[in-house]
């Protein structure tokens, strides 16, 4: 490893401050609820070396660029690091690990993958000096444990610590063979979380991430209205902090619904017709702003986006 000498250091800050701010999104929830599969859809690869796993680190924050790793002390310190190495990085000086790949997604927003909330072998101090960072949380909740009283009180301590778009991902959907069952779970996380959050998604992420170019397959995941919606709040976002106006939805959570996650229209509301989101074609939802100028991010014409 090698320190970073300090001009490198305030250039590199410099730098940072004379780009356009792209927007910040962190992965949360429960330790082993999809978070890092997550992170591996969206970015089309695992940004970690083969042999680490996310585990055992503080959060990890990713964004475009060179492949590279910089450990972000308590103190703003920063030192280059192997990626490899990154299994040794040690806990009670690491504030964080910054890396860099070059992936479609992260021209449009970084991602924070934090540690899980319930993770007994690491204390919430490691991921809450960071959740400020955030713009917007997908937080993860598997589908047979989903919403738990830790997962409810934890959002409720951090959630005005965001812009209040955020989205329930509702992982391992595919767990629940039943769709009475699906249904119940939908209604109930509805019921309970009401308008903390903009919208519910259930997805099998593993069917999502193994589509491919089999679209029936991706449309069965329920991976499409989920990016389609992650795509609008950044856009939306950008948008209204460049002044410009933009229809806010309904407070009331939108609860998405795709084959083969259906449900009776009696036990969760219904999402309008939309256009299907196809693997490689990801576009913003008909009846959304488009700016004049490329979003934040230098992201450039969504319809030329693929898949994250």
């Amino acid at each position: 490893m090698s320190v970073m000498k300090e001009n490198e250091m305030e250039s590199s800050e410099q730098d940072l401050q004379d780009q356009p701010q792209k927007r910040r999104v962190a992965l949360m929830g429960e330790f082993s609820a999809g978070k890092s599969t997550l992170s591996n859809l969206l970015l089309g690869a695992d940004p970690m070396p083969t042999r680490v796993t996310a585990t055992r680190l503080p959060p990890v924050w990713v964004s475009y660029g060179a492949p590279g790793a910089t450990l972000v002390g308590h103190d703003g310190s920063e030192e280059d690091v192997d990626p490899a190495e990154l299994d040794q990085v040690d806990l009670e000086r690491t504030r964080m690990i910054r890396l860099s790949m070059e992936s479609d997604a992260l021209q449009l927003c970084d991602l924070i993958d934090m540690p899980g909330i319930s993770d007994p072998n690491m204390s919430s101090e490691v991921w809450q000096s960071v959740i400020g960072e955030a713009d917007h949380v997908i937080w993860c909740t598997h589908a047979t444990q989903a919403w738990r009283q830790s997962e409810a009180a934890t959002w409720e301590s951090i959630r005005e610590m965001t812009s209040g778009r955020n989205i329930l991902l509702v992982t391992q959907i595919d767990k629940l063979t039943s769709q009475r069952d699906r249904a119940r779970v939908l209604a109930r996380l509805k019921k309970e979380t009401g308008d903390q959050f903009s919208g519910i998604y259930p997805v099998a992420l593993l069917d999502a991430i193994r589509a491919g170019e089999d679209e029936a397959r991706w449309d069965a995941s329920g991976a499409g209205p989920f990016i389609e919606a992650l795509i609008e709040m950044l856009l939306r976002t950008g948008l209204q902090e460049d002044g410009v106006a933009v229809e806010e939805p309904e407070a009331e959570a939108e609860v998405a619904i795709s084959e083969p996650v259906a449900a009776p229209v009696e036990e969760v509301a219904a999402v309008p017709d939309e256009p299907r989101v196809m693997p490689k074609r990801v576009q913003a939802r008909s009846g959304t702003a488009r700016p004049e100028r490329r979003a934040r991010g230098d992201a450039g014409d969504l319809q030329q986006l693929e898949r994250f």
